[in-house]
């Protein structure tokens, strides 16, 4: 292993506190990620797929359907739902 020697400019203090600045910003976006995790990449999910997404029962997001809540899309005798009309659907209830 190779020992590298790096000189700054800064003084210490300062160099600490830019150092604890980074690690500070790296670990917020961490904790970000795992309080908030990613949404699904997929646009069109099935109804199992919508139902473990808003963490409800596939009876309950059938009575949502019904009641218009959420949008959904009839192909022959599947249905799907589009991300954009679930996002904007937990806008509404949120706004209520």
């Amino acid at each position: 292993m190779a020992i590298q020697t790096f000189t700054t400019t800064y003084e210490e203090a300062e160099f600490k506190a830019l150092l604890a600045e980074c690690v500070s910003e790296t670990v917020q976006k961490q904790i970000a990620q795992l309080i908030n995790p990613s949404l699904p990449e997929k646009q069109i999910l099935t109804r199992q797929e919508t139902a473990k997404l808003l963490n409800i029962s596939l009876p309950t997001l059938h009575d949502y359907t019904k009641r218009d809540i959420i949008l959904a899309y009839r192909l022959g005798y599947k249905v799907r739902y589009k991300l954009v009309d679930i996002q904007s659907a937990l806008l509404k209830i949120k706004n209520k």
